[in-house]
């Protein structure tokens, strides 16, 4: 199974792709302050100035000479580059060394004991040694609801997360099976990849609204005795700035592949050898899987983070829907998928007197 569903591959585009981020961090954030000058200088002569008086507000020097908003666009990434990057280098290192503490805050998570919680531990302990790994970290979130998720960038921050709700209303073989689903995203370093991504999705939302806040008070500053038409003007600049941001956001949001909770899924089957178990562990969660207290950006790391009004029928969401993870399950299984089997009993009646074979994992 591993080898045909290319798990080592997988691991290694994950690294790669965690790679590619760090590196391509600094460069979005230097797009999206380029973006709002080139945006800004589109309107800068709206309120009757010249195309200069943009470079002179800002006290930025024209590199290419033309006046134009590509011109000020080029002459902000060149003045304010080391600002821009000494503050991405810093909130990657921010988010390295408290990565965890930001995430367990974000989700009211509190560690837990093997003396709090002895069942939960003993399960993935058990796990654990069967494939020769160390322990991550146990946390509980004290709400009703029923989700769980793998965080960490390494053996220091590693950790696996379950909400109350789960451990009350899951059985032994369900919770295992959720465990050896989150378990498998430490492995295959998932949980690595959407860190790297909600902490660069939370640098750029912190900094575009910094600029919105900016722009806001900029405009009605410079619109005193002007009129309105540059106050709308600059609010303009700044919505572009917010869709901008919004943009680079979303983009990194598609870097993180779908196929992760198959082989999550696939993952948890090999390690626990109990499908049925994962499967109706997924059907109990899928009833209630939202926590609305945790930020939209935190829950794609979850089981189960059903799509929004906003995601056009799925196109942005994060997880593939239960119903398909059941039915790739049930292949996994050795069962045929019930959808495939129902056309099959009903243009052959004398079969379906015979008693059907008892599926192996029944």
């Amino acid at each position: 199974m591993p080898a045909a569903l290319g798990l080592t591959t997988y691991q290694w585009n994950n690294n790669i792709k965690s790679i590619l981020l760090l590196g391509l961090f600094p460069l979005l954030l230097a797009v999206l302050v380029g973006g709002i000058f080139f945006a800004f200088g589109l309107f800068a002569a709206a309120d009757g100035g010249e195309a200069f008086s943009a470079f002179y507000e800002f006290g930025i020097p024209s590199v290419l000479g033309t006046g134009t908003a590509g011109d000020l666009a080029v002459s902000a990434v060149a003045a304010y580059w080391p600002i821009v990057f000494g503050f991405a280098a810093i909130w990657v290192i921010v988010g390295y060394f408290f990565n965890d503490m930001i995430i367990h805050l974000a989700t009211g998570a509190k560690a837990v004991t093997r003396e709090q919680e002895p069942k939960l531990y003993n399960l993935l302990e058990n796990l654990c040694i069967s494939r020769g790994l160390a322990m991550p970290k146990l946390y509980v979130i004290d709400t009703g609801e029923m989700n769980a998720y793998a965080s960490g960038i390494d053996t220091r921050s590693y950790a696996i997360t379950v909400t109350r709700g789960l451990l009350d209303q899951l059985g032994p073989d369900e919770l295992e099976a959720v465990l050896g689903h989150e378990l498998t995203h430490i492995i295959d370093r998932d949980c690595r990849l959407m860190i790297v991504t909600i902490v660069f999705v939370g640098m750029l939302s912190f900094f575009t609204q910094l600029l919105w806040r900016g722009l806001r008070v900029t405009s009605f500053s410079r619109a005193r005795g002007k009129g309105g038409a540059a106050v709308g003007i600059l609010l303009l600049v700044a919505a572009i700035a917010m869709l901008v941001g919004y943009g680079l956001a979303v983009m990194l949001r598609l870097a993180i592949s779908r196929r992760r909770e198959y082989l999550a899924d696939a993952g948890s089957v090999e390690l626990t050898k109990n499908p049925d178990a994962l499967i109706s562990a997924l059907t109990k969660i899928a009833a209630n899987p939202d926590v609305p207290h945790v930020p939209s950006e935190v829950r794609q790391m979850f089981i189960e983070n059903a799509p929004s009004k906003f995601d056009l029928g799925g196109l942005f969401a994060t997880h593939p829907p239960i119903a398909d993870r059941i039915r790739v399950l049930e292949e996994l299984g050795g069962r045929p998928p019930a959808q495939a089997s129902a056309p099959a009993q009903a243009s052959a009646p004398a079969q379906a007197e015979a008693p059907a074979p008892k599926s192996p994992w029944q």
